[in-house]
């Protein structure tokens, strides 16, 4: 697979998996009935699951360097906000889980379109 295709595939999953993120996130904080279904609780695992493939595959483009850490270091920090989004049992902890991921969220556009490591 072309160093492209592999780019534009982690593009694709990164868009869904904030998508689905957002969504799930709204449909908990109504307390829709959608939220409870057996696919919105396995598609973001497999969307989050193919999006860590294509990273790895990237790497394996790419030398590990900061812009590649800064990278993992803020999926990490999604990844950990947005778990506390969907967990918390209290209103503001969860929407502080939510604004966190958001954070990270903005924290790895700002990473991946200027092309510049923040941290490291």
């Amino acid at each position: 697979m072309s160093y492209m295709a592999l780019k534009h595939m982690h593009v694709t999953f990164v868009a869904l998996s904030v998508l689905l993120f957002v969504l799930r996130f709204f449909w908990v904080s109504i307390d829709a009935k959608v939220a409870q279904q057996k696919w919105v609780k396995i598609v973001p695992h497999v969307i989050d699951t193919l999006l860590l493939l294509s990273i790895v595959g990237l790497m394996i483009y790419r030398p590990w360097d900061a812009f590649a850490t800064n990278k993992l270091i803020g999926l990490v920090g999604y990844i950990l906000a947005g778990l506390v989004a969907m967990k918390a049992t209290t209103t503001l902890v969860r929407t502080l889980g939510f604004a966190v991921a958001l954070g990270w969220i903005a924290f790895l556009l700002h990473v991946a379109i200027s092309k510049q490591a923040l941290i490291g």
